[in-house]
């Protein structure tokens, strides 16, 4: 199995969007070529020969090889028309290269503890048997992880309005973590805790300890046992779910290009 498909199921891959309003293709072929600067070797995604460039006009230049690749690939793939919302590691480099909101390693850190603060899987409900039979099958796991890979200590709580349920030692060292990543991969953390509302599930993907499909299912726990219970629009739901799916999907992978010495023979 290559590692695009590990984070990524064929079925998420393809894009159910209407043509109406998207652009057309306009290149045939798509390649990614090398450059040196300044000791550091870059790569560039070209489009029949033109460079790739951002939306904010720049021409976008990537530290990893592999990245480069699948961005590649995502141009490659579009057929009659360009996608360019379901072209997720585009987005995340160009936000990255651009920087339009110009964020640091640091403020990016502090927005993704304040979700850890509030993280999904660290607060249950108690109310239904159902549920807290679940959470404790689902989310425990989830919270286990954590605290065995990071060194934490983290418990949930049942208090829905609990101020703090993640001690001060135990926000340092999952600052700590966040902080040995580039802004690369900060950036793609982002995109992913927002995504699934959670620190701790991102974590168990980025860690191959769960596949995106299954975090995603776990975060939408709540979502889930209600439709058991109550029942719910299908159609409705299993979109919500394929789109948190794919985020998620593309930004473990954008963190982790961005974040290992992998090469293309990995892909």
């Amino acid at each position: 199995m290559s590692l695009l498909s590990r984070f990524i199921p064929r079925r998420f891959a393809a894009s159910s969007a209407s043509a109406l309003t998207k652009p057309k293709r306009f290149y045939k072929i798509v390649d990614v070529v090398s450059e040196e600067s300044q000791g550091k070797k870059f790569y560039k995604v070209t489009l029949d020969g033109r460079m790739l460039k951002t939306q904010g006009g720049n021409v976008l230049k990537i530290e990893s090889e592999p990245l480069a690749l699948a961005i590649a690939e995502e141009w490659a793939s579009q057929e009659q028309n360009i996608h360019m919302t379901h072209m997720r590691l585009t987005g995340l480099a160009f936000t990255a290269y651009d920087n339009p909101l110009k964020l640091t390693r640091e403020s990016i850190t502090a927005k993704i503890l304040e979700y850890l603060h509030g993280d999904t899987v660290l607060f249950w409900n108690n109310e239904s048997e159902k549920l807290s039979r679940y959470q404790e099958q689902y989310w425990r796991p989830v919270i286990d992880i954590a605290n065995k890979g990071l060194g934490t200590s983290l418990k949930p709580t049942t208090e829905p309005f609990a101020i703090s349920v993640v001690s001060p030692s135990d926000e340092r060292i999952v600052e700590k973590w966040l902080l040995s990543h580039n802004f690369w991969a900060l950036t793609g953390m982002q995109y992913a805790v927002e995504s699934v509302k959670s620190v701790l599930l991102p974590y168990s993907v980025i860690t191959f300890k769960l596949q995106a499909e299954d975090a995603v299912h776990r975060a939408m726990l709540e979502q889930r046992t209600q439709a058991e219970t109550w029942g719910s629009v299908e159609w409705a739901h299993g979109v919500e779910e394929e789109e948190l799916t794919t985020r998620l999907a593309a930004a473990a992978l954008f963190v982790y290009f961005n974040s290992n010495a992998v090469t293309k023979k990995t892909l």
